[in-house]
This record gives structure tokens, sequence and C-alpha cells, in this order.
């Protein structure tokens, strides 16, 4: 098999971060971006002109018309079923950036339709591939703590859009910051802990920012006892770290503030400092695709799939039902 032919849909801010993964991974000679589409013209033609891609959309359903194997969709949440879907009927592999969609009724029917026309259905949650996370996946998985008993994640960021960006939009969006950002640590936190059967969820708007939540903190209960605290925010002025994971074990804990620390008995028994552990720069983006094709190329399964990205999107949502209620709700598995 030749390099798989890719069509690039949506040409905006985190479609950057996917065409910078495209011309690493163009020097390996595996994939082929064939088309870029967009609603704006000028964006697409960028895009296509950084990517040597020969042709240039408006229109989504002419680059399906394309012979593409496969395309990637950055675009705003609320389309991401619509295309997908066009892309699953016009038999293309499917790689689509986080949330898979704003509703878990649009989630079911791409996991469905993938399955069907036995296509590669992957959900863009890059941190799995971040080899931070990697490495604390892989010493979660031989012991290293012990039994995770509770974890904290945060993500800390200055949201400022201008006023017309699509992500302003609740509707749009699903939401605010929790769907936009926090997704990617509901994401880890399962892959790390498992399936999540409960949150309680406190959000704060700041309607100079976004219509939906500025400020989320989310508590979540694991099926296995863990229990974990997210807080995500767009309205940090002074960030002191973007993204924090501190996992706490049985037997000792890790975190990731300035390189991944371990902490154990064994490692350090008389000394409280953490260890920090080398480990490979790789871009997350990059990474994710590479997987994305290998899965095309072989018919593997990806590791965030379908169902996965469903998983994720259903405890952002219960988070969405406990802001609005005011207590506790159950994750709809």
């Amino acid at each position: 098999m030749g390099p798989i032919r890719i069509g690039l849909i949506g040409a905006g801010g985190i479609a950057g971060a996917h065409a910078a993964a495209y011309r690493r991974l163009a020097a390996e000679g595996l994939p082929n971006v064939v088309g870029v589409c967009d609603t704006v013209a000028s964006a697409a033609a960028t895009r296509a002109h950084e990517l040597s891609a020969p042709h240039v959309f408006s229109d989504y359903r002419d680059l399906l018309a394309l012979d593409i194997d496969a395309v990637d969709i950055c675009l705003p949440h609320d389309v991401h079923a619509e295309v997908a879907l066009a892309a699953i009927a016009r038999g293309k592999h499917v790689l689509v950036e986080k949330p898979v969609a704003t509703t878990l009724e649009d989630a079911e029917h791409m996991i469905r339709a993938a399955h069907a026309a036995g296509l590669i259905l992957q959900v863009g949650h890059n941190e799995r591939f971040d080899p931070e996370y990697q490495e604390m996946k892989r010493l979660l998985t031989k012991g290293a703590v012990g039994t995770v008993v509770s974890a904290r994640a945060d993500h800390n960021q200055n949201v400022r859009l201008p006023a017309a960006h699509w992500l302003r939009s609740a509707a749009r969006s699903g939401g605010g910051a929790l769907i936009g950002s926090g997704i990617h640590r509901i994401d880890l936190l399962r892959w790390f802990l498992g399936d999540v059967e409960e949150v309680y969820n406190v959000q704060r708007v700041l309607p100079e920012r976004l219509e939906g939540e500025a400020v989320a903190l989310t508590t979540l209960r694991f099926r296995n006892g863990a229990i974990a605290s997210l807080s995500t925010n767009w309205a940090v002025r002074r960030i002191p770290w973007y993204e924090l994971m501190w996992l706490y074990g049985t037997d000792g804990s890790m975190h990731n503030v300035g390189g991944l620390h371990l902490d154990t008995e064994a490692r350090s028994p008389n000394a409280l400092d953490f260890v920090l552990q080398p480990l490979p720069q790789k871009d997350s983006f990059t990474e994710e695709i590479r997987h994305f094709l290998g899965c095309v190329a072989h018919g593997r399964r990806p590791l965030v799939d379908g169902e996965e990205g469903r998983a994720a999107l259903a405890v952002c949502l219960a988070a969405y039902r406990s802001a609005a209620s005011g207590g506790p709700e159950a994750v709809v598995q």
C-alpha cells in the first residue's frame, strides 16, 4: 500500500497542529494530503500551500468526491457528526478532533456507521500519545505506585476569542471550557483509572469570554472506587502550569509538573524528593496521526476509537447535567 491519501477538512486553529504533523510525517513518506477544505477560502488555500496539496475546496462534499482513503476533521464541534457520517458514507476512514460530537446520540450514530462500513473512526484525544502520559500509563500498568486511590488534573489557559469565534457559542461548542479542553483530562483520567460512575460539577460563566463556562471544577468517582478532582480554567492570566496530572497511589505517587516525577518507598525511602524520568521528545499530534495511519493501513482498532471518544463525552455531559441540577449525576454508560 502506498502513502495514505488524506483530505483535511477544516483549516482553522487546531488544523495548524495537524498540518505541522503532516509535514513531519511527509518526510517519512507516510501520508499524502491531497486536498484541504474550509468555508474560508483563504484559510484552505494557505493550509493547502503548506502541505503541497493540489486541491482546495470550500464545501466538504466536494473534497469527499476525491479519490482519498481518509479524512481528518478539524471543524467546530457541532458539525463533527454531520461531516464524519458523510465521509463514512463515501467509504472514507475518519480522524475527528475531540469531542467526538456534542451529543451521545450523534456519537453512537458515528460509531455504528463506521462499524457497519468496516472503517476506522479515531477521535483526536492526542494527549494519549504524549510521551509523559504514555510513560505514566506504563508505570501504572506495572504497579509502580500501587493502587491509585485519587488523582488531580488541571488545565490552565488564558483564552480570549474574537467576538464572532464559534467557540464562544455554547450551542456550537457544546458548552465551554470543559468540553473545549477539560475533556482531554477526562479522557486521560479514564485511560488511567477506568470508567467514571458519577460526577459533581460547579461552573463559573464569564460572559466577556464566552457563553459557556470559563471555569469548571469537577469531582469524579470511578467504578473502581478511586476519586479525582479536575480543574478546567480558561481565565488564568498568569499560568503556573498549563496542564497537571498527579496520581496518588497506595505505594507512591507521580506528577508531570516540570517533567515526569515518580516517588515511591522503593525508589527513595529516606527522601521526599521526586525522581525525574527522562523521556523522548515527541509531538503528540504527530504520533496520534501516525497511529491513525497505521490503523488505516493494517485494519487495527485505534487506541482512541469512537467508543472511547463517546465515553469521555458521556462524562463531560454528566458534568453539565450536574452543573444544571446542583447535585451529583450518574454517567450514562
